[in-house]
């Protein structure tokens, strides 16, 4: 980067838009030395308003509330992987192929700029501007306060008639989009109709095609609507690309699976519109009355706190519990989560989810009370060979016999007694019992897929039973 490039952050948190801080990236005069590592010369700094450490609301990100940070100035080294604090990652479209927003934002930058937008931290940094608000979460950046202030007023004007999926006119539009972005057939659709219905969508991470939206709270029509739209459901929908067929029907059976274990999940939907397949799932990140929730992923927990940490592949798998137990000294989490992640992964493993990372893992509410997220994302991965991991985060895999070796040895890390170890695998090889059956029920699914994802837990269950 040239110079600085300065950012506001407001949010919603009291229900009324309020602005939070200010946000600049620059580039440093020298590098920098952290911990012994050579860091980037660039750097993010984040400063909070006087008025906004006065409310005592949540802070910008878990480790950056307000009763930490205070009034300094805070910096974060940023790079090429981690282009801006690590809690604003999420609001920055991901570079995955078919990510709808980064398509929609970098057509957008071609027409500003005349040219192909460069890659790298300018261009990133201009895309965290364009869409960094109304996503998940609480936290909304913009270029400046003006545009903020217009931009919410904006929001209390936007049209309430939604666009349903099987008429002419901006609808036809919009499914003419996912059948080009998602299906990859040869129609033309013009994306300024589709804008001007349902707004800029915020950016939404993950490998599948996603928007945030919002639904009619009953009935089946599948009727658009932008989102949070008073009176409306808010959900972030998920559209299946023709690679994973089946993919939202298996995330579905083990939504539903989850939540007859006893875990917390959000509800669900799942439409069909001729070969467009849809999984509604509603957001957890508001309250009943509109109001954000802060949301954070684990991943951006654990780069605030340790400057080194860039990736998943930075720390192991066996260290998770005792970075949750240190994060429980700080944070108000309930006692109970190190057992509540262990059961997680134990589900993931014996359910094929073998993408269970730690951006698929989240801490809702503020540094003095906060939880686990419900469970989200939990589609078993590994029917599809090139998926077909354990773990999304590492493990040292020379030092166990086999999985159920590692598995029992995890629980202890996540500070479980042998008799905790023992009742968690049997709850959780009770919960999936049927599942081999429910996945080879599900016709859509491709038999391939389905016979790989029964044959693999199937094997990891024989390891645990073995063990317990």
């Amino acid at each position: 980067m040239a110079r600085n490039q300065h950012a506001v952050v407001w949010t919603r948190l009291s229900g009324m838009p309020e602005k939070m801080g200010d946000l600049v990236l620059s580039e440093a005069r020298e590098s920098l030395t952290y911990g012994g590592l050579m860091l980037s010369e660039a750097r993010a700094s984040f400063t909070y308003v006087d008025a906004y450490l006065a409310s005592g609301r949540a802070g910008f990100c878990l480790l950056g509330d307000g009763a930490v940070w205070g009034e300094d100035t805070v910096w974060y080294p940023i790079s090429e992987r981690i282009p801006v604090f690590p809690r604003l990652l999420t609001l920055i479209p991901g570079q995955a192929p078919r990510n709808l927003q980064r398509k929609h934002y970098l057509d957008m930058l071609r027409a500003q700029l005349g040219k192909e937008p460069p890659p790298g931290l300018e261009t990133e940094w201009r895309l965290l501007i364009m869409g960094g608000h109304g996503g998940i979460g609480h936290i909304d950046v913009f270029s400046d306060d003006i545009t903020a202030d217009a931009w919410y007023r904006a929001r209390e004007m936007a049209p309430q008639e939604g666009l349903p999926l099987r008429k002419s006119g901006p609808r036809s539009e919009l499914w003419r989009m996912l059948k080009h972005e998602v299906l990859d057939e040869s129609v033309d659709f013009d994306p300024q109709v589709i804008e001007g219905a349902l707004g800029p969508t915020p950016s939404v991470g993950g490998m599948i095609p996603k928007l945030l939206l919002s639904f009619p709270k009953e009935g089946d029509e599948l009727r658009f609507f932008p989102p949070e739209t008073p009176g409306r459901r808010d959900v972030l929908l998920k559209i299946e690309p023709p690679e994973y067929a089946g993919l939202l029907d298996l995330e579905a059976l083990c939504l539903d699976v989850h939540r007859e274990a006893g875990f917390e999940v959000p509800t669900y939907r799942r439409y069909d519109d001729d070969a467009l397949h849809f999984l509604a799932v509603a957001r957890f990140d508001r309250t009943e009355d509109g109001k954000p929730i802060p949301l954070e992923s684990l991943f951006s927990i654990i780069a605030t706190g340790d400057h080194q940490f860039r990736e998943t592949g930075d720390l192991m798998l066996e260290e998770l519990g005792e970075i949750v137990a240190r994060l429980g000294e700080i944070a108000g989490l309930p006692k109970d989560t190190g057992e509540e992640l262990y059961r997680r992964f134990l589900m993931a493993l014996l359910t094929g989810n073998g993408d269970l990372h730690l951006d698929n893992l989240s801490i809702l509410g503020e540094l003095s009370r906060c939880r686990l997220a419900p469970v989200y994302d939990p589609a078993p991965m590994r029917a599809w060979p090139r998926h077909n991991l354990v773990s999304a985060v590492p493990f040292d895999a020379p030092e166990y016999k086999d999985h159920g070796a590692l598995f029992i040895h995890l629980g202890g890390t996540f500070g479980l007694s042998a008799t905790g170890i023992r009742r968690c695998i049997e709850e959780a090889l009770a919960a999936t019992a049927d599942f081999p059956e429910r996945v080879m029920a599900l016709a859509r699914v491709p038999e391939r897929q389905r016979a790989q994802l029964v044959e693999i837990v199937r094997k990891e269950r024989e390891s645990l039973i073995a063990h317990h």
